[in-house]
């Protein structure tokens, strides 16, 4: 009085272990596949603000440098100083200008 079962055949082969791509599969499709997060875009605040202050910083450093270079060169003590001061801090402004229109 047996009878053969198809079924029980079946439920042997799914509790067959399986390859490990396959129970990732299933595994994600019972918890719902996780989601990438999306990379960031443009620019963080921090890098922008770093950014701007090294612009507005290299403006003055080179005006300084250019005024003690002409200062030494023709002897006068702090005037062109002072005039590469204000240049180099008006073309950091004008650069952190343009650097916001972008």
């Amino acid at each position: 009085m047996l009878m053969s079962n198809d079924s029980g055949a079946d439920k042997a082969d799914e509790n067959q272990p399986g390859s490990l791509e396959e129970f990732s599969e299933r595994l994600d499709r019972m918890r719902g596949a996780p989601e990438e997060p999306e990379p960031q875009k443009g620019v963080s605040a921090m890098g922008r603000a770093m950014r701007l202050s090294t612009e507005l910083l290299a403006g003055l450093f080179v005006g300084c440098l250019i005024g003690l270079g002409l200062d030494r060169w023709l002897g006068v003590s702090p005037l062109f100083l002072l005039i590469g001061i204000g240049v180099g801090f008006a073309a950091g402004v004008l650069n952190v200008a343009r650097a916001m229109k972008e």
